[in-house]
C-alpha cells in the first residue's frame, strides 16, 4: 500500500473506533437518564442512608443500655426506687381511684351531695319541687321559663 492509502485506512479505522465509543458512551448516557435507573438509585442512596443511621442509633442505644446496666449494678436500690417512681407517675390515676375507693369504704354519704330529708326538717324551709304556674306566661325571648 502507499502511504496515503494506508493513512487513510488509519484514519477510517480511528474514525470507526471513535464511533463506536461515542455510541458506547450515548447508550451508557441513555440509561443513566432513564427515569426508572435514576429513581433505583436514588432509593439504593437511601436504604443505604437509612441502614448507615439504623446502625449509628443501634450503636447509641446498646452503649446506652451498657451504661443503664453499669448503673442500675452499682447502685440496686436508688434504680429500683427511680422504677418504682415512673410507674407510679404513669398508673396516677388509676392508683388515685384504687386508693379512694378503699378510704370511701368506711363513709356511707357521699360527699357534695345534698339530700332531703323530709320527715326530719325545719318546718321554715319547704322541701317540695317548685311548680308552675300556668298563669304566668313569659314570651320566648324572656329566658328560660322555670
Amino acid at each position: 500500500m502507499k502511504k496515503p492509502e494506508a493513512e487513510l485506512a488509519r484514519a477510517q479505522y480511528e474514525a470507526l473506533q471513535a464511533k463506536k465509543r461515542m455510541m458506547s458512551s450515548v447508550g451508557a448516557l441513555q440509561y443513566r437518564l432513564k427515569p426508572a435507573t435514576i429513581a433505583n438509585q436514588a432509593w439504593e442512596g437511601v436504604r443505604g442512608k437509612t441502614n448507615h443511621a439504623w446502625e449509628g442509633v443501634r450503636d447509641k442505644s446498646s452503649g446506652l443500655a451498657e451504661d443503664a446496666l453499669h448503673v442500675v449494678k452499682e447502685r440496686p436500690g436508688a434504680a429500683s426506687g427511680v422504677l418504682a417512681a415512673i410507674v407510679i407517675f404513669l398508673a396516677r390515676h388509676p392508683l388515685l381511684r384504687a386508693a379512694s375507693a378503699i378510704v370511701g369504704r368506711g363513709h356511707q354519704e357521699d360527699e357534695g351531695v345534698i339530700k332531703a330529708d323530709l320527715e326530719n326538717h325545719d318546718e321554715k324551709y319547704d322541701l317540695t319541687a317548685p311548680t308552675v304556674d300556668p298563669r304566668a306566661q313569659r314570651s320566648a325571648y324572656e329566658g328560660v321559663s322555670a
